[in-house]
């Protein structure tokens, strides 16, 4: 016998908002779209799951936006390593007022050409937005196909239920069991600091030193003044890393131009004398101004080659 052929759409924003009326994901989970896709899905086939969702941009260029940003991504880069197609809408910023704009457009379209291009048997829609309505009425009508509206606590747009073939409400109760743990460790920093750099060597109490080398100075190292270098590898607990990094910038003797740096999987640390830059290791295009920076204070070039490992 032919299996039923699913497709399935969310509505991102309407669905985050359902669950977090919900208080779900509860603290210290995430939800598991991956797992709530197959337990709506069942014994049938799925061709395809889609996410619609208005992509967050840092217009006011601050750190709390940044921050917003980087983790949308994080979130839907994770949904397509779990096959998700991800299909991004704008966000609209009016006056202090955040709105999406053409998700629910975009979310019709593929409704109706899905139907029109006979790749489904039944659409499950997760979304509670009555704009979706002309579409799925299109869909049921015209071309025969059948609609599951997933709803979510007790209050489910009764104009889905209604236009739809099928629906499906979930509790906070039966949505637990959709949560995972999400795991949250940080991974502690490791660099280099050169004792001779310091006109306050205190902050070396600061951090755990793991080794000291002392190299001969060359010709090459351009530090004429100096005998020796005296260099500490060095470990920097992550919640500690943003503090040291302000506290070796005040440290590092202003005569001459030195820097520090540490970095782990996630982030690098390069300290001057006047700026400290923060190095996102997913974006490393931004080395390039910290090395600008470091050779317009006369550092060798062949001294601040950042390149990622």
């Amino acid at each position: 016998m032919k299996k039923v052929i699913v497709a399935i759409y969310i509505d991102g924003s309407n669905t985050y908002k359902r669950l977090k009326s919900l208080d779900i994901p509860q603290k210290s989970n995430r939800f598991d779209y991956s797992a709530f896709v197959r337990h709506l899905v069942g014994d049938r086939e799925l061709i395809s799951k889609r996410y619609y969702v208005g992509i967050v941009k840092n217009v006011d260029r601050s750190e709390q936006a940044e921050k917003m940003v980087k983790s949308q991504q994080k979130f839907l880069n994770g949904l397509q390593n779990e096959g998700f197609k991800i299909k991004s809408g704008r966000i609209m910023y009016d006056g202090g007022s955040i709105r999406e704009k053409g998700v629910d457009v975009k979310l019709s379209v593929d409704l109706v050409i899905g139907a029109v291009d006979n790749i489904y048997d039944t659409a499950i829609i997760i979304s509670s937005d009555t704009d979706l309505i002309p579409a799925i009425k299109y869909v049921r009508k015209a071309k025969k196909k059948k609609v599951e509206y997933i709803g979510f606590g007790s209050t489910p747009s009764l104009g889905m239920i209604k236009e739809s073939s099928i629906s499906r409400m979930f509790s906070d109760i039966d949505l637990i069991q959709f949560q995972v743990k999400t795991l949250k460790f940080k991974e502690n920093y490791t660099g280099v600091i050169i004792e001779e750099s310091l006109r306050d060597t205190k902050i070396l109490k600061d951090v755990l030193i793991l080794k000291t080398k002392v190299s001969p100075v060359t010709e090459k190292h351009k530090t004429p003044w100096l005998k020796k270098w005296t260099l500490h590898t060095v470990e920097i607990k992550d919640e500690d890393s943003d503090k040291i990094a302000k506290n070796l910038m005040t440290s590092l003797e202003k005569e001459h131009n030195w820097y520090a740096d540490y970095k782990n999987n996630k982030c690098h640390f390069i300290i001057y004398r006047d700026k400290v830059f923060k190095v996102d290791l997913t974006n490393p295009i931004l080395y390039k101004e910290a090395r600008q920076h470091g050779i317009g204070l006369g550092i060798p070039e062949y001294q601040v080659d950042f390149t990622p490992d």
